[in-house]
């Protein structure tokens, strides 16, 4: 089957680039829960603490631990709801967006250089393989996050 020789070759090349991490990633001190919020505020912008918790799968006392440390650290923003004042909406700082920023920067970096050493030809199909899976992604309704459900950054 296709399917199943494409999720072969997807393993083999999430295993080899695994090794190639940006050392900025690894050199951050937030946790794993700390990085996902702060991805997902930037990827899904400005979140209640119950969305980011719901797409985490984390408990609320869980979450609200982890945007009080990320706010004490000056990575957040948080203002109560206009419409609702019992709700607080959290979202990137400046200190928080250029982390993110820099993290974000430094992968496209090493996929850069992974690139490089890629025949043109062969760059003109993994265009075309990458546009083939963005249409699949962008025309499927399924499996939507509740933190996705707002506008993309």
């Amino acid at each position: 089957m296709r399917t199943e020789r494409i999720l072969d070759l997807a393993d083999e090349f999430f295993r080899l680039a695994r090794h190639r991490v940006p050392p900025e990633w690894l050199e951050t001190d937030l946790t794993m829960p700390q990085l996902k919020v702060l991805l997902t505020l930037y990827i899904d912008g400005p979140q209640t603490c119950g969305a980011l918790a719901s797409v985490l799968d984390l408990s609320l006392p869980t979450m609200t631990g982890i945007l009080t440390r990320l706010d004490r650290r000056g990575y957040l923003e948080r203002e109560r709801d206009s419409a609702d004042s019992r709700r607080v909406v959290s979202s990137l700082s400046l200190r928080g967006g250029e982390l993110v920023d820099r993290m974000w920067a430094s992968g496209r970096e090493e996929l850069a250089r992974v690139l490089s050493d890629v025949a043109e030809e062969d760059l003109h199909t993994v265009e075309r393989a990458l546009r083939v899976l963005i249409d699949a992604l962008s025309s499927s309704p399924a499996h939507a996050y509740p933190a996705q459900m707002s506008s993309p950054r």
